[in-house]
């Protein structure tokens, strides 16, 4: 009788399921690709075999930074074409969106991608360099927004972390961009190694501007101690700004880092992202400046979250 009731309860639990193990939800599956800066002094040397290699990396597509190497956009289109890679995104110059947008319109007809950046603000137009320049940047991105959004593309604005600098009011930069500007002209790129090196819990971002964040550009990093300087004259990309520090700062490949990669994927999949893209700036100490490296491991990250 003992093992009746056992046996009976042990199929009581099969057919209800336990509600101490709840089972865990798939996460919506979206495309990934890689911002192509990640590797940029290999596509420099080698625009179709750089390519070539993030496609077997399992990458669905690509977003390009403005510079194609000598190649037409025509050119590129095809490459892209013959290797099974969407085009998805172009990160375009300040200067070249600001005042040359009849060439960016052009270029990426051609090139055929279907989101245009707005990549970085040039230092006198950030909110905590100057308040008021950084409100009249923001209005001329509106501006381009409406042309961007009259040639069938969608305007992203992709941060660092010196958007999130308060303004006088204490209102965040980052929320002043997208506060102030319509939905159908400028939506985010979310860069969450920027937002969260900021002090901002990126997967928190994301659910704040559901649906209004197509793109979410996964980068992680390594922070130990406090920096006293700009993260990128740290590590050697911008000597401008040069100081010293006690702290470290490292780019690292996804899940290697600080970052709640996982948390980011459940928040981009919950709040409608069409696109996971990878980017890690610099390749980590370990990968003696192997750039693809880096990629690659963020691949199989992902794969193994079950998105590649």
């Amino acid at each position: 009788m003992k093992r009746i009731i056992i046996l009976s309860l042990m199929a009581a639990v099969l057919l209800t399921g336990c509600k101490q193990c709840p089972a865990q939800e798939p996460v919506r599956k979206m495309p990934v690709g890689v911002q192509l800066y990640s590797v940029r002094t290999d596509l420099a040397q080698d625009f179709y075999g750089t390519l070539k290699k993030v496609s077997e990396m399992g990458y669905q597509g690509v977003e390009f930074y403005g510079e194609y190497y000598g190649h037409t956009p025509t050119e590129v289109k095809r490459m892209c074409a013959e290797l099974g890679l969407i085009p998805f995104s172009n990160h375009v110059p300040f200067d070249q969106l600001m005042n040359d947008i009849d060439k960016v319109i052009e270029e990426n007809t051609i090139i055929g991608v279907q989101y245009i950046v707005f990549p970085y603000m040039d230092t006198p137009s950030r909110p905590g360099v100057d308040p008021e320049k950084f409100k009249e940047t923001v209005a001329r991105i509106a501006e381009a927004g409406t042309r961007v959004n009259e040639a069938g593309f969608i305007l992203l604005y992709h941060n660092h972390d010196f958007e999130f600098a308060p303004l006088p009011d204490g209102t965040p930069g980052h929320d002043f961009i997208f506060d102030t500007t319509p939905e159908d002209l400028v939506q985010m790129e979310l860069d969450v190694c920027w937002a969260d090196f900021a002090g901002f819990n990126p997967a928190e971002r994301i659910v704040k501007y559901a649906g209004r964040t197509p793109v979410v550009h996964m980068k992680d990093y390594y922070l130990e101690g406090k920096l006293s300087g700009d993260p990128y004259a740290l590590i050697g990309i911008d000597s401008s700004n040069a100081t010293e520090s006690e702290g470290k700062f490292e780019f690292r490949p996804l899940g290697e880092g600080v970052v709640d990669i996982p948390a980011v994927i459940k928040a981009a999949a919950e709040s409608g992202a069409r696109w996971i893209c990878v980017e890690q700036d610099e390749p980590s100490a370990a990968d003696e400046g192997d750039r693809f490296a880096g990629i690659a491991r963020s691949a199989q990250y992902l794969r193994e979250k079950g998105l590649l």
